[in-house]
């Protein structure tokens, strides 16, 4: 069954003009959880911000230093954003910045994950690459060369511990999910083949079943579609949810067990029931 979580309509007029200016999403594009404090954070392409969501379901203003925020990853107590040709931290208390790295020879950078412990891993759409970069020490970033994916276009990126690799969502008809082993060397291959359209977010769930958000090539409008292991070319889509509209970069939450979508196409978030267990008690080396 659908878990959907409405928004409330208002913040209380107490806060600040500028957390009043957040009250709506605008072009939301990627959402993660953030355990210590129940809460969600949400990039906005178009309002240049990072807004915080409740457990009610209030909105208020995390940030409004980014330029148009694409992927966002938390990790190790830092905030990272995807932010026209930079990534940049923010420290998960203060939003201090913490750092800001251009990535030399970016095009148009958009997914990022990390493997929870001192790497980043962002994608880049146009010049068809993946980025890693060091951040043991944010204050001094460093950036390794780029792994091309071919022809194909990579959006939602995935971190899978188990395999040490890295899950790649690819954009337009018929479109792959990729892996790529994080031995140095090693090159993007088709994990699956989909017959969905511009897949965007992807993620894993608690049994290691991957769920990919579609914009198209669903039953009906954009969806979320779970693929369960082992992994083969031709593993079939199972239907989670339909008529979504653009779902972005999704992010699985372990203590509800819901998967988070921001619909960029309707300025809304959406949640939706996993089919796994909530945990008492989950992992939370990313927050």
């Amino acid at each position: 069954m659908i878990a959907w979580r409405a928004f409330m309509a208002g913040i209380p007029g107490a806060l600040v003009s500028a957390v009043a200016l957040a009250q709506s999403l605008s072009g939301p594009e990627s959402i993660e959880y953030h355990a210590r404090l129940d809460r969600t954070l949400i990039s906005n392409i178009y309002n240049g911000d990072i807004q915080v969501r409740n457990a009610a379901g209030t909105l208020g203003l995390f940030t409004a230093a980014p330029t148009a925020p694409y992927g966002i990853e938390l990790l190790a107590g830092t905030l990272y954003v995807v932010d026209s040709g930079h990534v940049k931290g923010y420290d998960i208390d203060s939003a201090a910045p913490v750092m800001d790295l251009p990535l030399s020879g970016a095009g148009f950078l958009n997914g990022i994950t990390s493997n929870g412990v001192d790497t980043l891993y962002v994608s880049d759409f146009s010049a068809h690459s993946i980025y890693s970069i060091d951040v043991s020490d944010p204050g001094l970033p460093v950036q390794s060369a780029p792994v091309s994916t071919g022809t194909e276009t990579p959006n939602g990126l995935a971190y899978d511990g188990r395999g040490n690799r890295l899950l790649i969502a690819t954009w337009g008809g018929n479109a792959k999910v990729l892996g790529l082993d994080l031995s140095p060397g090693a090159t993007p291959a088709t994990l699956i083949e989909t017959t969905l359209d511009n897949l965007d977010g992807i993620a894993l769930d608690c049994h290691g079943a991957l769920i990919v958000s579609a914009w198209s090539g669903c039953t009906s409008g954009g969806c979320l579609r779970r693929f369960n292991p082992p992994f083969q070319l031709n593993t079939p889509a199972v239907a989670i949810v339909d008529d979504l509209s653009s779902p972005a970069d999704i992010d699985y939450d372990w203590v509800s067990a819901e998967i988070a979508v921001p619909e960029s196409g309707s300025d809304s978030v959406s949640f939706h029931a996993s089919g796994c267990e909530p945990a008492l008690f989950a992992s939370d080396f990313e927050r």
